[in-house]
């Protein structure tokens, strides 16, 4: 009996974990996405990025992402942290999780509050800016405000 096998060539390349685009946007089309969020607090303020990718593209957030195939929560907060602002994480604690819908696709977030080692921000595209904010930003995101009345730093 002869087994017949799928070429390797027939399979998408993932590089790094990667997912390419086509991919990614059939997978976002049937089903939510599994993410990490870093709610990085440095001397009582709260780290905020602007996005400059959709979903939320403008708005204040917290650094984060997709959860790779066979990363650990703990990698996935890691390299998200260092890749989107260069910075190491120190210690962290779950805040809650989340079911976001957005346009675009839906998203599941677990989100932690982070302390990471001191070091200047150092952001990559995904975010046009950042802010150290001791106050709450103006006009923030529902989905933010829910993280903060959650993890109970609203009233900053």
């Amino acid at each position: 009996m002869q087994v017949l096998r799928r070429k390797s060539a027939m399979r998408p390349s993932l590089k790094n974990g990667e997912i390419p685009q086509r991919l990614y946007d059939q997978i976002t089309e049937h089903m939510p996405i599994a993410s990490v969020e870093a709610m990085i607090v440095r001397d009582e303020a709260l780290l905020f990025l602007r996005r400059n990718n959709q979903p939320a593209k403008g708005e204040w957030w917290f650094p984060g992402g997709r959860i790779r195939k066979g990363e650990s929560l703990d990698q996935t907060l890691r390299r998200e942290i260092r890749e989107e602002t260069g910075l190491e994480l120190s210690s962290y604690k779950l805040v809650n999780v989340y079911s976001r819908v957005f346009p675009e696709r839906h998203d599941i977030t677990i989100v932690y509050r982070c302390v990471c080692e001191n070091g200047n921000v150092k952001l990559n595209d995904e975010h046009a800016e950042h802010c150290f904010f001791k106050k709450v930003p103006a006009g923030l995101h529902p989905y933010m405000a829910e993280v903060l009345r959650d993890s109970r730093m609203a009233k900053r």
